[in-house]
């Protein structure tokens, strides 16, 4: 079952402190507990004046942040976490001088830094997600508005295949993909990639949507 997100009032609750974001993103790291990254090992401790973690077999160190978007900052996590928040929060988009204010970060290149990455791992982390259960496909025309045939015989136009998660008459997940034409191929190509297997599909008929079976 999908967690409902954590509200504003719960979000800060959960993440007010330095040592809980931490803590986050450990278990993220080591869901069933500690184990070395180099031997496996399950025992460790930790040196607070460096905040590395370190085997107690083969001395290896590792850090919580290492191979994140978190790694050597020297912006305190909890502003990271609020940055998450407040840009996976805003349908409308947000703009990085409103965080720098908000959050009171010295520098408007550190704050576009930490905007950069964060839009990255977005994603990054959106391109491998599949679409599942009830899936509604159609094709989209794009571009300026011109004489001639509107929909599937327009010309100049760019040519994008939607496909959106449906969860009782609310949209869920979706997925865009600029094709080259709205044909058979080019639907399948898509629905392989961004579909799970043995969902349903539902389409407008079109005949190029025959070759999802």
């Amino acid at each position: 079952m999908q967690q409902e997100p954590l509200n504003l009032v719960e979000f800060q609750r959960k993440f007010s402190t330095e040592e809980a974001c931490v803590e986050h993103l450990f278990k993220l790291r080591w869901p069933e507990g500690y184990r070395c990254p180099r031997c496996g090992h399950a025992s460790y401790c930790f040196h607070t004046t460096r905040r590395l973690y370190q085997c107690s077999k083969c001395k290896y160190q590792v850090s919580v942040t290492a191979g994140t978007i978190f790694h050597k900052t020297r912006t305190p996590l909890t502003h990271w976490f609020w940055m998450i928040f407040m840009m996976a929060r805003q349908r409308s988009g947000l703009s990085m001088l409103s965080c720098q204010r908000m959050l009171g970060i010295k520098t408007y290149k550190t704050v576009w830094t930490m905007g950069h990455k964060i839009r990255k791992a977005m994603g990054d982390r959106d391109s491998q997600y599949q679409l599942a259960g009830l899936v509604e496909m159609d094709e989209a025309f794009v571009g300026p508005k011109k004489p001639g045939p509107r929909g599937r015989g327009a010309k100049g136009k760019a040519t994008v295949v939607i496909a959106v998660e449906s969860h009782d008459k609310h949209a869920g997940f979706a997925v865009m993909r600029h094709v080259p034409s709205a044909d058979s191929d080019q639907i399948l190509s898509v629905a392989q990639d961004k579909v799970l297997p043995a969902s349903n599909v539902r389409t407008d008929g079109w005949r190029a949507y025959q070759a999802l079976g």
